[in-house]
């Protein structure tokens, strides 16, 4: 049954509870953390991109005064052979990535030893006092040839295949055969760092006496860390604390499990002392998961009208050296291939192949929009291609195709509920003026200056959960539980299974459950980051903050409602159908003076048997899960202008038009900070953001010198407008929305700049769209790089 909900803080602008302390410089990160006697970890990573190691000699580094302890790749496997990675979809093949390298080093920057010292200055001069030995290979570092065969990345993936597989719904031969037209191309997203502005670090002790585990680390999947200290390494769950302090940004990079998180509990138990480790700006770069790099091949057939009938894609990804567990390489080729193809579009055919090879260059991993931005840009940049080819603008070759009736099963048989696809076109064409665009855009072109226009809509599985999972075919189980108990005094707190990296949740949260309780937002407290709160998570990843932990939240609170509801009735001599709570107070309803305040209420519970119905339970403690029973769907879409510097090649995105629909919004200012951020960060991706590695392996872009992030001076601003299509699957109809900016952003810049460059003949087909692009695009050749 839905919870009872009494909205008054549900779609409030309420200033965030959590920025006050964060905002002070009274936060708490990982290198705040200060445990009394705590020594320093650093390591020793591989130079080259592919090698045998042939000897290491640590005799130097552990004569070092101050040093402590001096592992290799052996003394880790004493404790565990590797970290498993895979995604449980068809096709996929394991791999083991060690936690300290033994016999190969298969990508720069891999850990090949470990040094903890009594500060980090000595256990980084240990470090270099370390001689590693190296039969050089040749590395892999193009998938496409990896796949078809030759030198090895990885030797436990002899063919370099981690991935291959796919699915063909109708017949899609036909289709391309009796096809009017048939667009296709070739897309690169360029390889990313998630970058948080705080680095990866983890801090440990252990107890000999009460043989309990303590390890605080930056995450946002602090249960599956726990569980994995077990799995791994044997630590028991009930010994074992993992504590997420404040997180300085995550975005999907810090959803992962890394050896060092194993090696840190490991190395605190062999020396008996607190072991920190916090990873410096280089380190993080090379090493803490890449993302989004892949080969999008997309194909349609079209009709004479315009209408789309056949989708094929090949996506193929370059994984990297290992499977990170537990998103592994698999999840970006998987993704755009099996949950991207058609989008917002009622397309009947589908022939999907996803594929990824193992090469010599750190792992990928997951980062905001994992799959669904190089999914949606190639389905949006090449729907932008179909337009000049059959002539029409981008909204009408759209709007021919979108899906406009609900309930709508795609050709993968998933079936859609409700949606508003058409309303945000529309939408969108009314904020752009798409007429005197072109005006406009032809009025400067007589000058010599080149604007473009770019649209990308977008519909995103929000709420990661089992119905989801099993939808497009995985066997994975997600679920949150919530906490809610309310006090004598009629104040509550909250815990949930989240960790938070700068997503509002302890406001959001507090906000949906006084909409249930009926008491004021300040008088409730929400708590989260650690396996030791009452409440479990399943990660704060896939938009499903707001979902899942919203929808356990709602849960708990509604069992406490009810008994308030109980109490308040027979205090009132009423029928429980008759009460309400809202602004404090329990009231009858239709009679505004038959009323007492819910504090009072709470405390009879406690305290006075004589108002408790008969078989009443006096706990205001509830503990709930919540995974929703059908997967939940939200959808939007971005218009944005770009200027193409004809002397630099330099784009300015001169303005973003946005339209989001994620159900009902808990806080709309949360919202729309998340959508900013997102398409900031896909302005990033789009023109600024490359991980570079040369022909030898070795990454070049290890500072933020050399990799290019998006700032204040790129930021463009933003006209927003909200839709609201609430679920009938979850609770309060609320749908997720965190990645929505990042998935749809890089697509409309990019058909902006190919709008803009669209005078010149030319198009352009790989991210980022470099100056050097633009303007080899905007030459006489026509040379594009």
């Amino acid at each position: 049954m839905a919870p009872v909900v009494t909205a008054r803080n549900i779609g409030a602008r309420l200033p965030r509870e959590e920025d006050r302390k964060l905002l002070t410089g009274r936060g708490e990160y990982l290198a705040d953390v200060r445990l009394p006697g705590q020594v320093h970890a650093a390591f020793v990573r591989s130079s080259l991109a592919h090698a045998r190691i042939t000897g290491i000699d640590i005799t130097e580094a552990t004569a070092l005064p101050g040093v402590l302890a001096v592992w290799t790749g052996a003394d880790a496997a004493a404790h565990c052979e590797g970290l498993v990675g895979e995604l449980s979809v068809a096709g996929c093949v394991p791999t083991t990535m060690p936690l300290l390298a033994q016999e190969y080093v298969r990508f720069v920057g891999e850990a090949i030893a470990v040094v903890v010292a009594e500060d980090r200055y000595i256990a980084e001069d240990a470090c270099d006092l370390i001689a590693v030995d190296y039969d050089e290979l040749p590395p892999v570092l193009d998938p496409r040839p990896a796949l078809e065969g030759g030198p090895v990345a990885n030797e436990g993936l002899p063919d370099n295949v981690a991935l291959k597989g796919g699915a063909v719904y109708g017949d899609a031969d036909k289709a391309f055969e009796n096809a009017h037209k048939v667009v296709s191309a070739t897309y690169h997203t360029g390889r990313l760092a998630a970058l948080p502005m705080e680095t990866r670090g983890c801090a440990a002790t252990y107890d000999w006496t009460t043989q309990e585990l303590r390890l605080w680390t930056s995450t946002q999947v602090p249960h599956y860390v726990k569980y994995c200290l077990t799995a791994y390494l044997g630590f028991p769950e009930n010994h074992c604390e993992v504590i997420t302090p404040d997180t300085g940004g995550g975005f999907g990079q810090k959803a992962h499990l890394f050896s060092e998180e194993m090696l840190i509990p490991l190395l605190a138990r062999e020396v008996d002392r607190p072991v920190v480790w916090v990873e410096d700006r280089r380190e993080n770069l090379m090493t803490a998961t890449h993302a989004h790099e892949q080969f999008v091949d997309i194909a349609y057939a079209g009709d004479e009208n315009g209408r789309l009938t056949a989708v094929r894609i090949r996506a193929t990804g370059d994984g990297g050296a290992y499977h990170q567990p537990p998103w592994s390489m698999a999840v970006e080729p998987w993704c755009t291939a099996m949950v991207t193809p058609s989008g917002a579009y009622d397309i009947p055919v589908a022939d999907l192949t996803y594929e990824a090879a193992a090469t010599n260059k750190c792992p990928i991993g997951a980062y905001r929009g994992v799959g669904y931005m190089a999914g949606t840009l190639a389905r949006e940049c090449l729907m932008d291609e179909a337009a000049r080819a059959y002539e029409l603008s981008p909204f009408d070759i759209r709007r021919r195709n979108v899906v406009r009736e609900f309930p709508w099963v795609n050709a993968q048989g998933i079936t859609y509920d409700e949606g508003s696809w058409l309303r945000t076109i529309d939408e969108l064409e009314r904020m752009v003026d798409y007429e005197a665009f072109r005006r406009r855009q032809a009025d400067l072109r007589e000058q010599g200056r080149y604007i473009g226009l770019g649209l990308s809509v977008f519909v995103e599985s929000s709420g990661e959960s089992t119905a989801m999972s099993l939808a497009h075919g995985m066997g994975d189980i997600y679920h949150d539980t919530a906490t809610v108990r309310m006090e004598p005094n009629g104040t509550v707190t909250v815990s949930t299974g989240l960790t938070t990296q700068g997503q509002g949740h302890r406001t959001t949260m507090a906000q949906v459950a006084a909409d249930v309780l009926g008491i004021p937002v300040r008088d409730i407290t929400v708590r989260s980051g650690d396996s030791t709160s009452y409440a479990w998570g399943s990660g704060t990843v896939g938009s499903r903050s707001a979902v899942v932990a919203g929808g356990a939240v709602l849960r708990a609170a509604d069992a406490i409602r009810s008994k308030l509801v109980s109490v308040a009735a027979e205090m009132l001599k009423a029928d429980a159908a008759d009460i309400e709570l809202a602004d404090g107070k329990a009231a009858v309803k239709g009679e505004p003076d038959s009323a007492v305040n819910i504090a009072d209420v709470a405390a009879s519970i406690y305290f006075d048997q004589s108002v408790w119905p008969d078989g009443f339970d006096p706990t205001l403690e509830v503990t709930l899960a919540y995974d929703p029973a059908r997967p939940v769907f939200s959808n939007g879409g971005h218009a944005v202008i770009v200027e193409l510097d004809p002397e630099t090649g330099f784009a300015r995105v001169e303005k973003v038009f946005s339209v989001e629909d994620c159900g009902t919004m808990i806080n709309p200012e949360i919202v729309e900070g998340q959508l900013r951020g997102g398409v900031v960060q896909g302005i990033g991706a789009a023109l600024l953001e490359r991980l570079v590695y040369d022909s030898a392996g070795q990454l070049t872009t290890t500072t933020l010198l050399d990799y290019h992030v998006p700032t204040l001076d790129v930021a463009p601003p933003f006209e927003i407008h909200h839709l609201e299509t609430p679920s009938a699957h979850t609770p309060a109809g609320i749908k997720g929305m965190g990645e929505s900016g990042l998935i749809a952003a890089p697509a409309a810049v990019l058909n902006a700049v190919n709008d803009a460059l669209s005078c010149f003949g030319t198009s352009l087909y790989a991210l980022p769209a470099t100056p050097e692009q633009v303007l080899g695009a905007m030459s006489p050749s026509g040379s594009v790089g």
